[in-house]
């Protein structure tokens, strides 16, 4: 880390508090132009982790905070930072579209915003440099001293000279120099003696700019930032640009030149025309594989549905058992879907975390019930050993952490034949308010030959034992380690071959004491006592309609539920207004009038008692129901395909319920 010595006017180390890492190169890239050293600045990716390192480096006194940051998005983050330092001075970056809450921040108490798109054409430094003297009161006395001192034209033109940055120079049309500044031998990486004997137009990068140079020159009198290479004494290379005009005096023949090193400028518009290609690129990336994602799902919906229904009927022992391998196949390729998804996501720097206090040791418990059934398979135990000190209710991202821990213990099962796989929680260091936790999942498995160890977190490695075939696609560990990382924590592992392997990751969690609420009890249709579930299904996909019908029919006898199909947007609206229901399944993607559009016509253009009907999105769009962009749409929730018939009887029972007690 770097000393503590302060800049009378500003701290000269900076902390940026960004987790999308295309943003954090471009603020490196722009202070570094602006004369400030990249390892003056520190980045974190979260709100958590600038919390504890600020509180180890406290000479970081100035603070850039993105308002996109996942843990504290909007004005959250600022008020934690705020409470946490009083005496920081914070410097919003916001996005364009989000200008207003720039402004909300700094009567929030923020120094300053800045947009982020401004950092591509101008540079950050002067600006932080403007909140920190202005935020000091630096400003008055500034005035005061500039106010005493009086300079001629003479003393301001000398001043220009020595302290620009740029090189500044006067010299004959051979190159021979008459006079120049400290950057200009700083420029060509010569000493004053050097280039006294030698001709500034040898530096030249080739003799045809040198002749192109000064033609234009001669002819015109002046050029303005003509482009120019100039070679070092070291052999290093730096793009500029060459502004000059002529003298012509009975006693010299020459010209003036200003000379600008625009090499970091160039490597900043390199950077930024490759991260616009790769966002492109990105961008298609990722509607393609939502594109591929939805168009396996539609069918695999077909798929698990059809084969949950048979499973319902009466079956011989040969058949259930021909179904049961269809069920778990179609598990294993959803389980590929989503992991390809979560993959394009870490690579699109798209991984969006949703941090809210939950009960860590259901979530332990459950995730041991879930992977039971595929530890007892292989007859392999399964032990939970959480560890004195670790809290029951924290702060973060339950998902997340159970995709960690699912994707680790399954990692384990898959390479174990006998014995078991544990899995251990500890705390490892703690606060008042946070808490660092150890989570370990050790298996008996084969384990991993140590020249295999650095490459198991690679994409799409697999680690194979002769003779055996696991299987697997290589992506289960990768993410762990990106979902682990990418929330400030650190993962490794030890392994022995032949005795098993133990996998270990450390996260921060804010500590809470939330009481948790009862959760909801789906009432089931007898209880609505107001008449049969009047549903609308809106869905173009035939198979699709079938499994839904015939599953909510299993689910009510045909007495308590009354079922319409529409094919689409428009026919759907055409048949609500002739007709009262309860509640609309809406599919996303149909011809002639898609869900979206639909359910804004229904929310917007139809009488009151309409319009207010719960509409619950069914989509095979694994993003839409992630980002809960349905919501923007006038949707009350959503259902992903293949959908789990009893999360999807629960939501029409709760929302019905609610409706008919209201209507």
């Amino acid at each position: 880390m770097p000393s503590n010595s302060l800049s009378p006017f500003i701290s000269p180390f900076i902390l940026l508090i960004e987790d999308n890492k295309s943003d954090i190169d471009l603020v490196k890239n722009n202070l570094a132009q602006s004369g400030v050293l990249r390892n003056h600045l520190s980045a974190c990716q979260s709100i958590k982790q600038a919390i504890f390192f600020l509180r180890e480096y406290p000479e970081f006194s100035t603070i850039l905070l993105s308002t996109t940051v996942s843990d504290g998005n909007g004005i959250v983050g600022l008020q934690k930072l705020i409470a946490e330092f009083p005496n920081k001075i914070i410097i919003v970056l916001a996005e364009k579209e989000h200008q207003d809450l720039g402004v909300s921040c700094i009567k929030a108490g923020a120094q300053d915003f800045l947009l982020k798109e401004l950092l591509e054409v101008s540079s950050i430094y002067p600006n932080i440099r403007f909140a920190v003297e202005r935020t000091q009161q630096f400003q008055a006395s500034l005035s005061e001293k500039t106010n005493k001192v009086k300079l001629n034209s003479q003393q301001l033109y000398q001043d220009i000279f020595n302290n620009s940055k740029d090189a500044i120079y006067i010299c004959n049309l051979e190159g021979r120099l008459v006079d120049f500044n400290q950057a200009t031998f700083e420029l060509f990486a010569f000493s004053e003696e050097e280039l006294l004997e030698i001709e500034v137009h040898d530096l030249f990068h080739t003799k045809e700019k040198k002749r192109e140079f000064l033609y234009a020159l001669v002819a015109s009198g002046s050029v303005t930032e003509f482009p120019i290479g100039i070679e070092q004494k070291n052999g290093k290379s730096r793009q500029c640009l060459i502004s000059a005009k002529m003298i012509n005096t009975p006693e010299f023949t020459g010209y003036s030149g200003v000379i600008r090193d625009i090499t970091e400028q160039q490597k900043a518009n390199d950077l930024r025309k490759a991260r616009d290609i790769a966002r492109q690129s990105a961008k298609m990336k990722e509607q393609f594989i939502a594109n591929i994602s939805h168009e396996m799902r539609t069918p695999m919906n077909a798929i698990w549905g059809m084969s949950n229904l048979v499973m319902q009927t009466k079956l011989s022992a040969e058949q259930r058992n021909y179904v049961s391998t269809i069920q778990q196949s179609s598990e294993l390729l959803l389980g590929v879907v989503n992991d390809i998804l979560t993959i394009s996501e870490i690579q699109n720097s798209q991984l969006k975390f949703d941090y809210k206090f939950f009960d860590l040791y259901e979530l332990l418990h459950n995730l041991l019930n879930v992977i039971q059934f595929k530890a007892g398979e292989k007859s392999l135990q399964l032990l939970l050993q959480i560890k004195e000190g670790v809290p029951r209710i924290v702060h973060g991202d339950k998902q997340r952490l159970n995709q960690i821990l699912y994707n680790l213990a399954l990692n384990g099962i898959k390479f174990t034949e006998k014995g078991g796989i544990t899995i251990d929680i500890e705390n490892l260091n703690e606060s008042n308010d946070f808490v660092q936790l150890k989570f370990t999942v050790k298996d008996t498995g084969i384990g991993i030959p140590s020249d295999k160890i650095d490459a198991i977190f690679e994409t799409f490695t697999l680690i194979r034992e002769e003779g055996v075939d696991h299987e697997g696609k290589g992506l289960g560990l990768p993410i762990a380690k990106n979902l682990v990382e990418q929330q400030g924590g650190k993962i490794g592992v030890k392994s022995e071959v032949g005795k098993g392997s133990e996998f270990y990751f450390d996260l921060l969690f804010e500590i809470g004491e939330e009481v948790f609420p009862e959760p909801i009890q789906a009432k089931s249709a007898a209880t609505l006592d107001k008449g049969a579930i009047r549903i609308l299904l809106v869905e173009d996909h035939k198979m699709n309609q079938l499994v839904a019908i015939k599953s909510l029919e299993k689910y009510w006898p045909t007495t308590a539920i009354e079922i319409t199909v529409a094919n689409d947007g428009r026919e759907a609206i055409n048949i609500l207004a002739e007709k009262d229901f309860d509640i609309i399944l809406m599919d996303i993607q149909m011809p002639n009038m898609n869900g979206y559009e639909a359910t804004a016509h229904i929310r917007h253009k139809m009488p009151p008692k309409k319009a207010e009907i719960p509409i619950l999105a069914m989509t095979a769009h694994a993003h839409v129901a992630k980002n809960e962009k349905f919501r923007d749409h006038g949707m009350d929730d959503c259902i992903l395909k293949p959908f789990e018939p009893k999360e999807l009887f629960k939501k029409i029972t709760e929302y019905t319920f609610k409706y008919k007690v209201l209507a």
